[in-house]
């Protein structure tokens, strides 16, 4: 086939400056062509029949509602956890309010029976028969006075004064609040271990393991938390 054609187009192209009697088709579907008119570049697609673009726009709407009905619906189920999240929290502090105002009950309870214990100071025991009068504040007060030990506690427990000089308990029971060590007629001691016990604070002062003008720090510490303990604080 002779070719004498001053330009063979192909898909708007020009291959040669000959012309041919065979014209090249373009093929059934081009996804984009350009072709130049007045030295400007046009690009037509597709879509560029009405047709195609009144299914592309069909298509492109219902996506488009798809999209928003599949946000709408996670918001929606996002926001229905939620609600049911916070129902049930509600479900569970309401449960749980009746036990924790029993609980507050007994709390408050126990604080008043504290402080009604430390003014309490007689030891009744099984079988004591008292009057209402025996409850009183004056006779609590007459209980609450601090009576010698009939009976030596040293010689009773077997125990050496000169070896307890380090522990502050016990030589803070033989000392008062001041720092002064007690008459034998409180601590109940005979003579020689009233001498012997006096002795052992002695040291216990000197060496610095006893304050001489207050009682141990320790003890002080312990009566303040019993007393921060109660109900009104001091």
């Amino acid at each position: 086939m002779g070719v004498d054609a001053e330009r063979l187009e192909v898909g708007g192209r020009s291959l040669g400056k000959k012309r041919s009697h065979l014209r090249v088709a373009r093929p059934p579907i081009t996804v984009f062509s350009t072709t130049r008119l007045g030295g400007s570049r046009t690009t037509m697609s597709l879509f560029s029949s009405p047709a195609l673009l009144r299914n592309a726009t069909t298509t492109a709407t219902v996506g488009l509602s798809l999209c928003r009905w599949s946000s709408t619906a996670a918001m929606s189920a996002f926001t229905g956890q939620r609600a049911n999240s916070s129902q049930n929290s509600q479900v569970v502090q309401r449960r749980r309010l009746p036990s924790r105002l029993k609980f507050l009950e007994d709390q408050k309870a126990q604080g008043e029976s504290r402080a009604l214990e430390r003014y309490q100071t007689r030891d009744f025991k099984a079988g004591d028969v008292y009057a209402p009068h025996d409850l009183s504040p004056t006779e609590m007060k007459k209980w609450g006075k601090r009576q010698a030990p009939r009976t030596d506690a040293l010689d009773a427990l077997n125990l050496k004064p000169m070896d307890l000089y380090k522990n502050f308990s016990v030589m803070s029971e033989y000392m008062t609040s001041m720092g002064r060590i007690r008459h034998r007629s409180e601590t109940g001691l005979r003579p020689v271990n009233q001498r012997k016990i006096a002795k052992a604070l002695r040291r216990a002062i000197g060496i610095g393991l006893m304050p001489s003008v207050h009682r141990h720090p320790e003890i002080l510490a312990s009566e303040m938390r019993s007393r921060m303990e109660g109900p009104g604080g001091f």
